[in-house]
C-alpha cells in the first residue's frame, strides 16, 4: 500500500491532528539528535506553544515543525526556557524563530 492510500484510510480525527503529529515528530527528532530524553509534560508544553504560535503566525509563514524545532532547541539549551517565555509576546518569539535568535528571551528578560 502506498502512502497516499494510507492517508486516505486515516480517520477524520487523525487527519485533523496531522499538524500536531508533525510538531511531536519535530520535538522528538531534535531531542533524539541531541541525545536528550524530554518528559511527556514538557513535550506537551512545547507542542501547545508551537501550535499556538503556528496559528498566530500571520507574517512569517513558519511551519509548525520549524516552530517546534526552534522551541525544542531552546529548551535543550536551557531547561527553564518554557517557563521563561510565558510572558513574552508571540510576535517576539516568531521574530526570533525567523532570525534564528536562540538568545532572544534573555534579551527580553533584561528589559
Amino acid at each position: 500500500m502506498n502512502i497516499l492510500e494510507m492517508y486516505k484510510r486515516l480517520s477524520n480525527e487523525d487527519k485533523s491532528n496531522l499538524t500536531t503529529y508533525c510538531i511531536y515528530d519535530s520535538i522528538y527528532d531534535v531531542s533524539k539528535n541531541q541525545g536528550i530524553n524530554i518528559d511527556d509534560e514538557t513535550v506537551i508544553n512545547i507542542q501547545e506553544v508551537s501550535y499556538n504560535l503556528y496559528l498566530d503566525d500571520e507574517y512569517s509563514n513558519l511551519s509548525a515543525s520549524q516552530i517546534a524545532y526552534f522551541l525544542t532547541e531552546c529548551y535543550i539549551k536551557d531547561s527553564s526556557f518554557m517557563e521563561k517565555i510565558k510572558n513574552i509576546d508571540y510576535d517576539d518569539i516568531l521574530q526570533a524563530i525567523e532570525n534564528d535568535n536562540y538568545d532572544f528571551y534573555k534579551e527580553e528578560m533584561e528589559r
